[in-house]
């Protein structure tokens, strides 16, 4: 028994080295074998031997000597884009998106699809055609290493979609069924969630060890990243912060419950331009061509759009700051479809922040727009596949 245990051990750190020295070099690339023994605690002869079977495979490769300083010159080592590829779905209720990336994060090739139903057969056939054409795309250069894919909804363990509002989808599960028809490790996860973990990752979350990343569309929710790693809750169900209520107040007299998500989303700001429209403020806007891809195209020069996005930047900054309280987190990410365009209006956000905290972590709270391109949840998608082999393991295992 203690020899059998003795062997997994073995193969458990040797497993933990090699990520140990993949994260280094995901981190800082063009390091040299000494400065990687430094930089992960490793003894060099450890280093050297995991060096050169992960160049065998292909995961790391050798980019010429380092600067002189004097003495001999060390070789450079960074991660081989070439070493591996992921593809990489983001499904919601208005498009399909997928991505080939190589082993370095780098989108290879990308296409989105606009899609007229969210019937469960009719989207998972458009994503296994785009997977189809991204095998194709990438036949005979790297070694597929996984598909990752992310979803709205709140997703199992066993990555079946157990409920979708915005795609009314009620327990769908393709997981089993891609990975038996792709010959590939599936892995499914909520779109947020990825979003996050791909700011982590390649976005500008890669030095924050707490933040959330909040996507804002028809639907709101977050990413929360607690200690530099993804916090999900008991269930797998955390982030779902568009249910937060608010006590609202609509003439004065009397008060509504809303929830936080139908005061900041793409329906709010529709029904809050209408509004301004109606009360006669300048706009080039009629009720009969008041659609959100109308007010992107003239948000920087209408009145009506401006005057509704005031007012939903103040609740988006209530709300933030009720998370601050909670969570004591010091930065935000915005994303998503609407998410980006309340980039303008951060010093009304800041305003309203500043009104409610009980305390700013560290100073002032950041809040960013995400630029993460071509889209966060599908870089998260692309991380999740490789975390297995670049991830920084968790010491809290039982030797």
């Amino acid at each position: 028994m203690s020899r059998k245990r003795s062997a997994v051990n073995h193969e458990l750190m040797h497993k933990i080295n090699k990520s140990l020295i993949l994260s280094s070099l995901r981190k800082n690339p063009r390091q040299t074998r000494a400065k990687l023994a430094t930089d992960t605690g490793l003894t060099r002869s450890t280093v050297s031997n995991l060096i050169d079977e992960l160049m065998r495979k292909e995961f790391i490769h050798e980019v010429g000597f380092e600067k002189s300083t004097g003495g001999r010159r060390g070789i450079q080592l960074e991660l081989n884009p070439d070493g591996g590829a992921a593809i990489a779905i983001k499904i919601n209720a208005s498009s399909v998106q997928c991505a080939l990336a190589s082993f370095v994060g780098e989108i290879l090739w990308h296409e989105l699809v606009p899609i007229s139903s969210t019937e469960a057969t009719y989207v998972l056939d458009t994503c296994k055609t785009l997977i189809q054409q991204a095998i194709k795309i990438n036949a005979n250069t790297r070694a597929l290493v996984g598909i990752g894919v992310g979803t709205t909804g709140l997703i199992s363990d066993s990555g079946d979609v157990i409920y979708s509002k915005f795609m009314d989808w009620h327990n769908v599960s393709f997981r089993k069924d891609w990975e038996l028809l792709f010959n590939l490790p599936v892995s499914v996860d909520n779109e947020v969630s990825l979003a996050a973990f791909g700011e982590n990752h390649y976005g500008n979350g890669t030095k924050d060890s707490h933040f959330m990343f909040i996507e804002i569309g028809y639907g709101l929710g977050a990413g929360i990243v607690i200690n530099g790693q993804l916090f999900q809750g008991m269930s797998g169900f955390a982030g779902e912060i568009g249910y937060m209520t608010f006590m609202q107040c609509t003439d004065g007299i009397s008060h509504e419950i809303r929830t936080w998500q139908d005061m900041i989303n793409i329906p709010s700001l529709l029904s809050n331009t209408q509004r301004y429209i109606d009360a006669g403020i300048s706009t080039s806007l009629t009720t009969e061509n008041c659609t959100f891809d109308n007010i992107v195209a003239v948000r920087d020069k209408d009145q009506a759009v401006h005057r509704a996005f005031i007012e939903m930047s103040r609740y988006l900054g209530i709300g933030l700051a009720s998370l601050v309280n909670i969570f004591d987190v010091p930065v935000f990410m915005i994303g998503g479809e609407l998410g980006k365009l309340y980039a303008p209006y951060l010093d009304i956000v800041h305003e309203e922040i500043s009104k409610y905290i009980v305390h700013a972590p560290s100073g002032r709270v950041d809040v960013r727009i995400s630029d993460l391109q071509p889209d966060a949840s599908l870089m998260g998608a692309v991380a999740q596949v490789f975390d297995e082999i670049l991830k920084e393991p968790s010491l809290n295992v039982k030797l």
